[in-house]
């Protein structure tokens, strides 16, 4: 018998808590594996880390998605059959969908303007980083950046959705691989169509800013280090007090 965990953050993304009811409490290489037949934890997956949050009180460390089932690690086991109120750590989460959204805007300007496919991504502690498929130079970035920033602005309304196959020959979504089975599209108007199953926002305009902090060469292409929303606005924040100790330290101006 396979169990698939109800995905609820898929029907709502902004769920931040649920009642549910324990399945199962298996001993795991991180302590106890805890699988609800409902979460509204989002498990790793597309480049986007799985969230933390707790269980009755109890600390999930992270969560993870095995055979349609949503495995939370936890240190201390749950009896199956327990009713728990889930909660995710919605700021951690809200954080990580503003970079995952952020950076779908980014890679189908870049896509749509240059053709380069996103052949890596990854969402660090601080730094998001993509790699691309070809070369870009800091003033076509800046470009970029400009463009992404704009149509955040005009706040569209981000759109995902489970395309029939009939469909989803019909989109012109970007992708690396043929898919199969259910696809779920994310579309942000004008900027990117892409499959995806992280979690986004309902509006572009709550990405906020997107910030490009660096590029290099990397491979036969670029690796582009990018921030959105609360990290780009505290990354300036620091940029900026560096400057005004620097100024200090010089006797200049700083802008």
């Amino acid at each position: 018998l396979t169990m698939e965990t109800e995905k609820l953050f898929y029907q709502d993304a902004y769920l931040k808590e649920t009642t549910a009811k324990v399945l199962e409490c298996r001993k795991g290489k991180h302590g106890y594996e805890i699988v609800l037949d409902r979460t509204c934890f989002y498990p790793e997956g597309g480049g986007q880390p799985g969230d933390r949050g707790t269980l009755n009180g109890i600390p999930v460390t992270d969560t993870h998605e095995k055979d349609g089932m949503v495995l939370h690690y936890t240190d201390s086991p749950l009896e199956p059959g327990t009713e728990v109120t889930a909660v995710i750590d919605w700021a951690r989460r809200f954080d990580l969908t503003q970079q995952h959204s952020g950076e779908h805007m980014v890679s189908g300007v870049v896509h749509r303007i240059y053709g380069y496919d996103n052949v890596g991504f990854h969402m660090g502690a601080d730094m998001v980083t993509i790699d691309f498929s070809g070369e870009l130079t800091e003033q076509q970035l800046r470009e970029v950046e400009t463009e992404v920033n704009q149509r955040i602005w005009l706040d569209d309304t981000v759109k995902c959705w489970y395309p029939s196959p009939e469909e989803l020959k019909e989109i012109p979504y970007r992708s690396k691989k043929e898919l199969t089975g259910k696809v779920r599209i994310a579309e942000f108007p004008g900027a990117d169509i892409c499959a995806c199953c992280g979690t986004h926002v309902a509006h572009t305009g709550e990405i906020g800013l997107v910030k490009i902090v660096s590029v290099e060469k990397f491979h036969s292409g670029v690796r582009v280090e990018m921030l959105s929303g609360g990290r780009a606005l505290r990354y300036l924040t620091a940029v900026q007090d560096q400057n005004r100790q620097v100024s200090q330290l010089l006797s200049a101006k700083v802008m």
